[in-house]
């Protein structure tokens, strides 16, 4: 998709962090040139280092809160660790975007991972003061997708239809920094969240079992390699036993291979564990996997080995 049915207007950008920065980066590459990028991060030296080191692809504008943020972009996107990062960023109201005043084409993309609940509220609440349209549009791929810009987006909307000019500014903006075959909608308000974290839920839970299958079947003497083929063509394979499997020089492309160079850190995956096991409970539903998972995650965060800082 192409971005000349947009040309002169303005975009904005908040939460410059580990995915952020890189799927900023990808907005300013690939949004028309004469488009402004207005960014916002409570981190002012990490906006100068993205404004110096994009800002030959197109303006950037550094601005002083999320409020004015909203103020000069007609579609923004955030990308915060936290549900009270995330309830800020909009809601705080002298900085947040509900402080920007009344729009009916705003439209306010949150890629962040929070709780489905948090994301109802915020939307709602946002809405309800006239400041935009809100969609909750969080994203799988890590790091790694981010930088190429691969990602895949799961977007939940208003209950109430949403006009096709909606669908198709969103669309745009999001293949800007994902695979637009992989950008997904997915229900109602808080539908794309419900969607991530049951993927997380999964994947975590498949990575877990994996990593004790694989210390079983070493320990009673078999090769690493030959198990890994050997379950790669069987039912116990999946994009977890390939894409992350725990035994370095299994599989070149694993963080295993890699000195476990983090594209998600064991605090993340507890993280969303404990929002989908929330999310689970309050739906009524038996999360007792999860549980034991998160268990093992909780440990894994307490070991000094998985401390790990993952710049932009």
């Amino acid at each position: 998709m192409t971005s000349t049915a947009y040309a002169d207007v303005d975009y904005g950008f908040i939460g410059l962090g580990n995915m952020g920065f890189h799927m900023a980066a990808n907005m300013r590459k690939k949004m028309d040139k004469s488009a402004t990028l207005h960014v916002f991060d409570v981190n002012e030296d990490i906006c100068k280092k993205f404004q110096d080191k994009f800002s030959s692809r197109g303006p950037i504008r550094i601005a002083t809160s999320s409020k004015d943020v909203a103020q000069h972009s007609v579609t923004l996107i955030a990308m915060v660790p936290m549900d009270e990062h995330a309830r800020a960023v909009c809601l705080h109201p002298e900085t947040g975007v509900v402080a920007a005043g009344l729009s009916k084409d705003r439209l306010i993309l949150d890629s962040s991972t929070l709780s489905v609940s948090t994301a109802k509220y915020v939307g709602q609440q946002l809405m309800d003061a006239g400041a935009g349209t809100y969609i909750d549009t969080p994203v799988s791929g890590g790091v790694a997708g981010a930088e190429a810009g691969t990602l895949s987006f799961f977007c939940g909307s208003p209950s109430s239809p949403q006009s096709g000019l909606i669908v198709r500014r969103l669309m745009v903006t999001l293949s800007w920094m994902g695979d637009s075959e992989h950008i997904t909608l997915c229900g109602r308000l808080g539908a794309g969240l419900t969607t991530k974290l049951v993927n997380n839920y999964i994947a975590l839970g498949n990575l877990a079992v994996a990593a004790q299958g694989v210390a079983f079947g070493i320990r009673q003497g078999l090769d690493p390699k030959t198990l890994y083929k050997c379950v790669k063509g069987s039912t116990g394979d999946s994009l977890v036993w390939n894409a992350m499997h725990p035994v370095p020089g299994v599989n070149p492309k694993s963080a295993s291979s890699n000195s476990f160079k983090a594209g998600f850190s064991s605090r993340l995956g507890l993280k969303d564990l404990s929002l989908a096991i929330k999310a689970g409970e309050d739906a009524g539903i038996d999360v007792s996997m999860g549980r034991i998972a998160s268990e093992l995650y909780r440990q894994a965060d307490q070991d000094p080995r998985t401390t790990v800082s993952l710049p932009p």
